[in-house]
């Protein structure tokens, strides 16, 4: 079948060199994050691809990463008796938001999101 010159539609289709995804994110990173954030404010998903942190098996284990990092290896056994969500309260302290997207089989994509101070 061919199109007849006259009644084809005049469309110009613009392509765009996207930098590569964070590093150790997956090659449909951006995707999953406009998904996730219902939006394709250029300034919305840089924000939140700026707080990527990683991929983790949950928020709650990027937290004990993170607590970790401050605590002496000898009190490490306190924070496997944490309660995830109390641990997660403490973390964020009304001043971040720990947030995720999942990717499946037992692993998310973890973002820490800085609140704003008039927010």
């Amino acid at each position: 079948m061919t199109l007849d010159p006259a009644t084809e539609p005049d469309v110009d289709i613009v392509t765009e060199d996207a930098p590569a995804p964070p590093l150790g994110a997956p090659a449909d990173f951006r995707e999953r994050l406009a998904l996730a954030l219902r939006t394709t404010e250029p300034k919305v998903l840089e924000a939140a691809e700026a707080g990527y942190r990683g991929i983790y098996p949950s928020k709650h284990d990027y937290i004990v990463e993170r607590v970790a990092e401050h605590l002496n290896p000898s009190l490490a056994w306190v924070l496997a008796c944490a309660i995830p969500e109390s641990l997660q309260r403490g973390y964020e302290a009304e001043a971040v938001v720990v947030w995720s997207i999942p990717l499946g089989e037992g692993t998310c994509m973890v973002f820490e999101t800085r609140l704003q101070p008039w927010a």
